[in-house]
């Protein structure tokens, strides 16, 4: 006995699957299409940010505020608990650069991420670097800035006030 639901949810199920298969074939073919991109953020999520994008073209004239949301979920206010949802996050939140920075920086390692993401867009768009050189030299930069961002401030040394400079006071005061 089939119930008519059955054949929605193996529809469902199928559309899933072809979902799956066709972002395992971007997946793998990203490091022709934007070697740069895929070296910062790793191919998958490089495939995912040229989807919603739109391409790789539309990708490259966006701004980073723009491409740092792509992929974050519309927040529904319907009794649920909304500490889960954390805002302003896309799919450049999880990559594994963001992730290994401590949670009190991974705003900004995001942003961070999200401008380089940018650039080496552009250079993918142009069919710059297609070796990946300029990719490997953007993400050097994003984890020398997160070292940096990491290390702890320098210990300040207790200086002595300097001397007063003596000055002739006026000894006038009072009424006259």
């Amino acid at each position: 006995m089939t119930f008519p639901n059955s054949v929605f949810i193996f529809q469902a199920v199928e559309l899933t699957q072809c979902k799956h298969n066709i972002f395992e074939y971007v997946e793998s073919k990203m490091t022709f299409i934007a070697p740069n991109v895929s070296i910062i953020v790793g191919a998958s999520i490089a495939a995912k940010l040229m989807g919603v994008a739109g391409g790789l073209t539309k990708l490259s004239i966006m701004p980073a505020c723009n491409i740092m949301v792509l992929g974050s979920q519309k927040r529904t206010l319907s009794g649920f608990s909304s500490t889960a949802i954390l805002p302003h996050t896309g799919f450049l939140y999880y990559t594994d650069i963001v992730q290994k920075t401590p949670p009190d920086l991974r705003k900004k390692a995001t942003r961070l991420v999200a401008a380089k993401c940018t650039l080496a867009a552009r250079v993918d768009s142009f069919h710059e670097s297609t070796d990946g050189s300029v990719g490997d030299n953007l993400r050097a930069e994003i984890e020398q800035k997160l070292d940096k961002l990491q290390e702890p401030p320098p210990v300040k040394t207790i200086k002595a006030l300097p001397a007063p400079i003596e000055q002739s006071k006026k000894k006038r005061g009072g009424r006259r």
